[in-house]
């Protein structure tokens, strides 16, 4: 069943992409992610329809924040929304020191699609940052 769906979003989309973006509020230091997914694939992914408690099981499985030393932050869900054939998956973290050195895997759908591309956006006191993650990579310091 799970190939049928993986098949079926294939055909939806040929490209395999998610896009994250990472902003750091200096104010109460936490991080806020925002992850952008096609929903057939996070469906496909699951193995059946998108809930919140499902979508932030496989997040917390397949992205990860952990500071300088290794260490994971703990995350918090803070919603999905639809929008078509979109979904928008958030999560909070604090990050006391700030977010040079935090270290990011971005791992989703990399065991449905060879071709699975994960770009992270980081932007910081105006700055902006690009990371691209592909099957196989190991987590990626920030800047």
């Amino acid at each position: 069943m799970r190939a049928l769906v993986a098949a079926a979003a294939l055909v939806a989309h040929p490209l395999h992409t998610t896009l994250t973006e990472l902003r750091y509020r200096e104010a109460d230091r936490v991080v806020e992610v925002t992850v952008r997914a096609f929903a057939d694939d996070v469906r496909a992914a699951l193995g059946r329809e998108v809930t919140d408690s499902a979508a932030f099981g496989y997040l917390r499985s397949t992205f990860t924040l952990a500071d300088r030393a290794g260490r994971p932050l703990r995350v918090a869900w803070c919603g999905l929304r639809r929008t078509d054939d979109l979904l928008w998956l958030c999560l909070r973290a604090a990050a006391p020191d700030g977010t040079t050195g935090l270290r990011i895997r971005a791992g989703l759908l990399f065991d449905l699609y060879d071709d699975q591309i994960n770009i992270v956006q980081v932007s910081k006191s105006g700055r902006r940052a690009v990371l691209l993650f592909t099957r196989g990579d190991a987590p990626k310091a920030l800047p």
